[in-house]
This record gives C-alpha cells, sequence and structure tokens, in this order.
C-alpha cells in the first residue's frame, strides 16, 4: 500500500535520536538543496507515505523542520516515532504527474493563453530521467494527449496540439487520471500530483463529486486546482467550490487563473508548492487491508505553522515493483 498524502498526521516524536537514526542520514541535514541525490527506498504493503507543505500566518512556505516538530496521528492514533521510516524535507523524490486540461467550449475564450502558462510551467518542473507527466485533455470525452512520459517535450507537443469545444466531463477526467497514477510502476518512494485547469462545472453527470474524491483518495494524489473563472465579474462561479473541495481534501491547492497573469502565478505557486514538500513514510501500528478509510493528521508544534496534507487513505494492498 502506497500513500504519498497531502494532509494531517500527528508525529508524536519524543524520541528524536531514536527516529533520526532509522532515516536516511540525508533526512537529518537541514541544510539540504531543493536536489539532493534522490535516496532509493524500498516499499512494503503497509508503508504509507505523505507529502505535505508547511506555510506559516502569512502562506509562506516553511522549510528547514525536523521529525520532531510535528505530532502524526492514524485514525486518531498517536505514531510512535519508531514506526516512521522516512523523513525528507524540501523533497527530491520522483513526481509522476498528470496533467487535466478542460478543453470545452466555456473555456474557449481562455484557452491559448491557459496552454501557454501549462507549457511554461512543465517544461521548468519536469527533470528528465527522475519526472514524470501525462496530459488528459476533457470535454464530452476524456483523452489522453500524451501517456506518461520523463520528456517535457512529448509533454509540451501534446498541449500544444490541444483544441476546444464540447461539454464538461470534469468528473470523470479526475477519476480517469487517479486510475491510471495507481497503475504505473513506482520501485521506490514517488509523488503523485494532478493539475486540474477547468471552470469546475461538470456538464456531463456520468460520474459525481464523492466518485472523483474518493478516486483521489484511493490514488493518495494531491490536486491542485486552477480555477479558469474571471473572478472579478464571477466572484460566486458555481464551479470554485467544486475546484476547491477536490484540493482542500487532497492538500492541494485551489488557486486563480480567469486570465494571464492569474494564471502564470497559479502555475508558479503550484511549482513552489511541489519543491517545498515534506515526505513521510511509516508502518501504521495496527494496519489490515480490509478497504476501511484512515484518516491522517500531521500536527506542527510552532504556533502559526500549519500543514496542508490530505485527510486520510484506503488500507488496501498494492504491489510492489
Amino acid at each position: 500500500m502506497r500513500c504519498i498524502l497531502a494532509c494531517g498526521l500527528v508525529l508524536l516524536l519524543a524520541h528524536v535520536p531514536r527516529l533520526i537514526a532509522q532515516v536516511p542520514s540525508s533526512v537529518a541535514d537541514p541544510g539540504g538543496g531543493f536536489f539532493a541525490p534522490i535516496t532509493t527506498i524500498s516499499k512494503t504493503v503497509d508503508e504509507v507515505d505523505l507529502a505535505f507543505n508547511v506555510t506559516d500566518k502569512k502562506g509562506r512556505f516553511v522549510a528547514n523542520l525536523q521529525p520532531s516538530d510535528f505530532a502524526l496521528f492514524d485514525n486518531r492514533n498517536p505514531l510512535a516515532p519508531e514506526r516512521l521510516t522516512f523523513f525528507q524535507q524540501r523533497s527530491d523524490l520522483p513526481l509522476h504527474l498528470a496533467v487535466l486540461i478542460d478543453a470545452s467550449d466555456s473555456v474557449r475564450d481562455r484557452f491559448k493563453f491557459e496552454r501557454e502558462a501549462a507549457l511554461e510551467f512543465v517544461r521548468k518542473m519536469m527533470r528528465t530521467g527522475t519526472d514524470r507527466a501525462f496530459v488528459v485533455t476533457f470535454n464530452d470525452r476524456v483523452t489522453t494527449a500524451q501517456e506518461l512520459t520523463d520528456k517535457a517535450a512529448k509533454v509540451s507537443r501534446a498541449l500544444k496540439n490541444m483544441h476546444a469545444g464540447g461539454n464538461t466531463a470534469l468528473y470523470d477526467a479526475v477519476i480517469y487520471a487517479c486510475e491510471k497514477l495507481r497503475q504505473f510502476p513506482e520501485n521506490q518512494l514517488t509523488r503523485r500530483g494532478i493539475v486540474l485547469l477547468s471552470d469546475g462545472v461538470d456538464t456531463v453527470h456520468r460520474s459525481t463529486l464523492e466518485e472523483a474524491r474518493e478516486a483521489a483518495a484511493r490514488a493518495q494524489t494531491v490536486i491542485f486546482s486552477v480555477s479558469t473563472n474571471i473572478s472579478q465579474f464571477e466572484p460566486d462561479a458555481v464551479g470554485d467550490p467544486i475546484l476547491k473541495d477536490l484540493a482542500e481534501s487532497t492538500g492541494g491547492m485551489f488557486l486563480a487563473g480567469g486570465n494571464e497573469d492569474q494564471i502564470h502565478a497559479a502555475f508558479r505557486d503550484i511549482q513552489k508548492a511541489l519543491r517545498n514538500q515534506y515526505v513521510i513514510a511509516y508502518n501504521p501500528s495496527a494496519f489490515h487491508a480490509d478497504g476501511s478509510y484512515h484518516t491522517i493528521e500531521v500536527i506542527p508544534h510552532k504556533h502559526g505553522l500549519r500543514t496542508n496534507c490530505r485527510k486520510g487513505y484506503y488500507a488496501i494492498v498494492r504491489s510492489i515493483h
């Protein structure tokens, strides 16, 4: 089982020296850069891994925290320090990323600059040989425009060749991307993310928000939702609460992208979030692969800090590749 989770686990880490001794030596180094050498970690079926961000009161990302700076809860049970198997700040672990682009009629007027912003993001974010991405477009149908690749140029070509028109199968697209993320082989801890560009209104109605939310939880992925609604004219756009729900329930971010400046800023914020992720892996004290849902909570000890991470995971066995 694998959970790159982006929300709450409370690390009751009283015995810090014991804990640090059990994780790779690079973990204890607070001075590491964004992209330190990648540590390969063997996964077990009962291991949960969680990616999350920490911010201060002004929303700025906080780095250089150590395991002793958090408390972690799994199903409201405090995690014993010896059950932590991995900790890394500003994680350089591989990233599997789904880029979901709303290609319906409702975004036609903004489609060109949205596509260009996504192109810039992919070029800056992907590391050849380490990160992989695939592109999905959705209107009446959900289509894979580019299968999983570590070549930013291929992703860029797929984005350039997209055209808008039709209805909006939003929930179908999220579910589809989550299922694909679950199927990709991972031989070490790997972060998973979805970047979703849409106005948030599903007009096809084949699937529901609850089904999309559950698919994301089962895929253990974080969703970054970028709203294409023009906020100054649509302050209460009906799709924005949907996009916020998908982002917040997975430990992601909801960002405005209704004009060219906003959408470029949104992608810069996503890039910062991904580069400032903490990753924790742990073995639950009583793991049973019964499909039950477990809540997770990560609480910083320092006043004024907050974690942004997913709400939980499903206890299922995942094959090891």
